[in-house]
């Protein structure tokens, strides 16, 4: 395992350590999401639970805990922030999609009592929009270009779309729609500075054109999964080969553990030249209503409401991310070369959160970003270390 993996580790244990006590679950916005090609942020739960019974029985029946009868019907997708692209293939951070209906007094069974057709398309005409919502974002990694001091502007917007899949399902509890998000990425380079000893070079500007799907259905009322898939062209445009598409993707199980927690497993596929999976594993905790704490590799945040007022709520929260992308480009010795950007990169941040399912959301983030590496493909030298630098981050979304 390379160094900037074990420092993310090291980050999520340091995250776990600072657990505060018990509390009800709640629908929170997921985590920010992720810089360059977005592919390592946690996503949010495919479901969202409401309060839990006041106790919780591990020995009684299951469903009738975790779905209460007289329970408002949970939501599939919690509004959120627009810091960014999709982070896992199929995230997305718009407003909530469909709202499944529920029977009455049949929860103590796992799926839903079936449906007949008027009733599905009364409860489709109410709850789903095709159309979730776009975003967009600037950041800024700080650097002169001079040497290894290398600055990055990285600007993305992306919208979502809903559609159903598998609606009425017994094996989609929680009528997860299908979420399509096309988006489009634009990075500028400062640097690195080339020499005849230093011969690591970069192109002015890259781009990411790419069209995400994700699904997060709840199987059972304790087990469900996240799973996305995305695949797109990462290049500077003067150069079209093979290696400049990109396939990625996700497969994550969850499990829910409790009223307020759930567990989850399963594998991220970065798809770049060096790196091409990367481990997920770890905890979603939502103790009460102004809390949400992901202690999950490789994206561990821990969020916290400080303020409500009557059209926003305020979130604070702090984050790690592996971050980094792959694109291809001519070098300037006239070889075509995939490369990475690869770094770590932890930072603050404060989000405003419409207190309706619709408008405007806008965040703000200040961060340090360390561990940064160049690697080519093709041509010497194969890795450059950069300078560790600063980062700002600004992100609107509707």
């Amino acid at each position: 395992m390379r160094p900037p993996l074990v420092s993310m580790l090291a980050f999520s244990a340091a995250l776990a350590a600072a657990w505060p006590a018990v509390g009800q679950t709640v629908s929170l916005p997921p985590p920010a999401a992720s810089s360059l090609d977005r592919i390592a942020q946690a996503p949010p739960p495919g479901v969202s639970l409401p309060p839990p019974p006041g106790a919780w029985d591990p020995y009684a029946a299951q469903a009738p805990q975790l779905f209460p009868a007289n329970a408002a019907p949970p939501s599939t997708w919690a509004p959120s922030a627009i810091t960014g692209q999709p982070g896992y293939p199929g995230y997305s951070t718009a407003a909530p999609s469909l709202v499944p209906t529920q029977g009455t007094g049949q929860l103590a069974s796992p799926y839903p009592p079936p449906q007949g057709p008027s009733q599905f398309q009364q409860a489709y005409s109410q709850t789903m929009h095709v159309y979730q919502g776009a975003r967009g974002s600037w950041a800024y990694l700080f650097g002169d270009g001079d040497g290894t001091s290398v600055g990055v502007n990285e600007l993305d917007t992306t919208a979502t779309f809903a559609l159903p899949f598998f609606h009425n399902s017994p094996a989609n509890l929680n009528h997860a729609p299908l979420l399509l998000t096309p988006g489009f990425g634009l990075q500028l380079w400062d640097g690195p500075q080339t020499t005849d000893t230093m011969l690591a070079d970069l192109p002015p500007n890259t781009y990411d054109v790419f069209i995400d799907a994700a699904w997060n259905p709840q199987f059972t009322p304790l087990f469900g999964a996240e799973l996305g898939i995305r695949t797109g062209i990462y290049t500077n445009w003067n150069v079209f080969v093979t290696d400049s598409w990109r396939i990625m993707g996700r497969a994550i199980g969850t499990l829910r553990l409790t009223p307020t927690m759930q567990g989850k497993a399963g594998i991220v596929y970065i798809d770049r030249n060096d790196i091409k999976l990367l481990p997920a594993v770890g905890l979603t905790w939502t103790p009460d209503a102004d809390s949400r704490y992901d202690i999950f590799f490789p994206a561990p945040k821990l969020a916290k409401k400080f303020a409500t007022r009557p059209k926003r709520s305020w979130w604070g929260y702090l984050y790690g991310e592996y971050g980094g992308g792959a694109w291809t480009f001519r070098r300037d010795t006239g070889a075509i070369s995939p490369f990475d950007y690869n770094d770590i990169r932890i930072a603050l941040g404060v989000e405003a959160v419409p207190n309706t399912p619709t408008g405007l959301t806008g965040s703000f983030e200040v961060g340090y970003v360390f561990a940064r590496q160049l690697f080519f493909v093709v041509g010497k030298p194969q890795r450059q270390d950069l300078d560790d630098t600063l980062m700002l981050r600004l992100g609107l979304g509707y």
